[in-house]
This record gives C-alpha cells, sequence and structure tokens, in this order.
C-alpha cells in the first residue's frame, strides 16, 4: 500500500517537471498546429511522437536530427527555462484522436502528452434549384452534406432567420472512410419571396459552408370570370331577338293590310254587280220587248246568245282574292242578271 502511494506521488513529480501545451488542439485537415514542450530540469534528447510515430528527434548538442517537410521547430528556450516548440504544417485527417508525446531523456524525466483531433470540412448543397411557386403551396428543400468529419451541424436560414430546428429533420451515415454523409429536409409555407440557404459546419471550422436558393411565390391564379363575357352574349342575343320579332310583327301587319284590301275590293265590285242587276230589272220589268221573236231563237241564235253571255261574264267577272273560289251558283246569277240585260 505504501508503495503505491509513493509511486503515484513519484509519477506525479516527474510530470511536474515537463509541460507539453495545448493539451488539446482541434483543427481541419491541411491545417497548421503548434505545441510547446518545456521543462526546468537539464535533458540530453527530446522526441517528438504522433500517433506513436516519432516525427522529430532534437539534441541538446546538435538541435534537431533529420528533416521532414510536414514538421518544423523553433527554440524559445533561456537560461532558467529549456522551451522548444513543435510546428505541425498540413495535419493529415484521422477519424481517431491522435496523441501528441513529448518525451526527454534520460528517462527519468519521463513524458507529456496532448490530444490532437483532425476534423474533415466537406461540401454542402441544396438538391433542388430556383423555385416559383403559389402562395399557400407547401415547399420542401433536401440540403446534402457530404464528406465530413464529425457528424455536422446543419442548419438552415430563410430570409436571413434561423429555422428552428424542430421544423426540420436531419440524418447522417457514416461511410467506410470514417467520413459522414448527412441529408436535411426542410418543409415551409410559401409566403413571400425568399432566399433559402443549408449551411454546415464542424467545431474546428471558422466560416461554415452553404448552399441557397431562391424562392419566388406569386399570386394564386384566380379564377376566370365570365360575367362580362355572359352579359355581353346575352345583350347581343336580346338586341338580335327583338329585332327578328319586329321584323316577324311588320311583315304579317303588311300581309293583313293586303288581305284587307283584297277582300274590300271583292266586296264592292259585288254590291256594284247587285245594283246594276237591280237597275235593269227594274227597267225591264212588265215591259214588252218588240224587236223579240220567238221564232227567232233557233239553237244556232240559242247558242249564239250564250256565247255572247260567257263572254260578257269573262269581261266583268271581279277580281279574285286569294283562296276565294266562285261557286257554280254564282256564275249561273251572273249569267242570268247578263241575260236579263241583253233581252
Amino acid at each position: 500500500m505504501h508503495g503505491h502511494i509513493l509511486q503515484l506521488c513519484v509519477i506525479q513529480a516527474v510530470a511536474s517537471f515537463i509541460h507539453l501545451e495545448p493539451k488539446n488542439a482541434t483543427l481541419l485537415r491541411g491545417s497548421e498546429v503548434h505545441f510547446n514542450c518545456s521543462t526546468d530540469e537539464s535533458w540530453d534528447v527530446m522526441t517528438w511522437l504522433l500517433g506513436g510515430r516519432t516525427v522529430l528527434t532534437i539534441s541538446v548538442e546538435h538541435g534537431p536530427l533529420g528533416r521532414d517537410e510536414h514538421v518544423s521547430t523553433v527554440n524559445h528556450s533561456t537560461s532558467s527555462l529549456s522551451m522548444w516548440e513543435l510546428v505541425l504544417m498540413n495535419a493529415s485527417f484521422s477519424s481517431i484522436v491522435q496523441e501528441v508525446i513529448c518525451e526527454l531523456l534520460p528517462t527519468r524525466l519521463g513524458r507529456s502528452s496532448s490530444a490532437l483531433f483532425v476534423q474533415e470540412k466537406g461540401n454542402v448543397r441544396i438538391l433542388e434549384s430556383d423555385l416559383s411557386v403559389q402562395e399557400g403551396m407547401l415547399v420542401t428543400f433536401h440540403c446534402q452534406a457530404s464528406g465530413w468529419y464529425p457528424d455536422p451541424s446543419v442548419s438552415w436560414v430563410v430570409s436571413g432567420t434561423t429555422v428552428d430546428r424542430g421544423d426540420y429533420n436531419t440524418s447522417s451515415l457514416q461511410d467506410p472512410n470514417g467520413l459522414f454523409n448527412s441529408t436535411s429536409v426542410l418543409q415551409i409555407k410559401a409566403e413571400t419571396s425568399s432566399s433559402v440557404e443549408c449551411w454546415a459546419s464542424v467545431s474546428a471550422a471558422v466560416a461554415h459552408q452553404s448552399s441557397s436558393v431562391k424562392l419566388t411565390v406569386v399570386a394564386p391564379k384566380a379564377p376566370q370570370d365570365y360575367t362580362v363575357v355572359i352579359a355581353v352574349i346575352v345583350s347581343v342575343c336580346t338586341i338580335i331577338l327583338l329585332a327578328v320579332l319586329i321584323l316577324i310583327l311588320y311583315y304579317r301587319k303588311k300581309l293583313s293590310k293586303s288581305s284587307s284590301g283584297n277582300k274590300v275590293s271583292s266586296s264592292s265590285w259585288t254590291v256594284n254587280l247587285s245594283r246594276r242587276r237591280r237597275s235593269v230589272a227594274d227597267e225591264t220589268r212588265g215591259k214588252v220587248n218588240p224587236g223579240y221573236h220567238a221564232e227567232d231563237v233557233t239553237s244556232s241564235g240559242h247558242h249564239d246568245l250564250r256565247n255572247r253571255a260567257d263572254s260578257t261574264i269573262n269581261i266583268i267577272s271581279p277580281p279574285r282574292v286569294r283562296g276565294e273560289r266562285i261557286t257554280a251558283s254564282a256564275l249561273f246569277k251572273t249569267s242570268g242578271g247578263i241575260s236579263d240585260t241583253s233581252v
């Protein structure tokens, strides 16, 4: 028990002889990092190890031994303190934390270590291009962040305002190389035209990676109003119908007047004919015709008399009214009147 406590005290005392700073360093692949190893004890050889591999050896008498294009060193020692700076240039990516060790010989001085965390910055893009949608529609955007380590932080910004994390979903997968590929889905309601940005970043990045598209919101298409068209059509049809109705009434009135005139003419002719018959009958009634001889009336004479009567009828026949028929009795009456007149 006492031996274990003594061992811990020795380790703590040894550690106090060597100081390695910083204790933790995080940077992006390809960046440069600085570590300082210092002690107030004397030493012969200083060895730097990265991930278990020796990258630099320094001799008190000869200084740095060997050359590495990715490693450099700077001596900051004073009369009371020995301090050397290790500069790692173009840090390589590793999906695991790399241990940086500063070891001093003789071995009684021991070693000190720090953690080096190298991150990878990938790329980000929104899969959709610029969109133009109607107001009120739901629009979905997909953001893909590829080749990141560790899992990137993905966020959305709409018109300069960060979207709440609860309004989008993000999922990630790690590939065989240890890099993460993340996909984020955002759904928003189109209200005003705006810019939509997707940001991705890791802690070592000074600035985020971003991708943006434009969302243009247009007013919804108004339903076509046919009121004016219908009103014009109804007005035109009404005018046409009125014109047709007026024409029909005009022609009907004209035909009615023509028919009435024909009827009046026929009636006047009939009245005149009747008056003539009565006047002839009145003049010859009860008088003896001295030129009449019964024996002169022969068949041929009778035939000539009938022919003259027929021709007289044809000459004084009244104008016919359309649709009016002259009956046989009327003809006989007419011929009788003429015969009486000629006798």
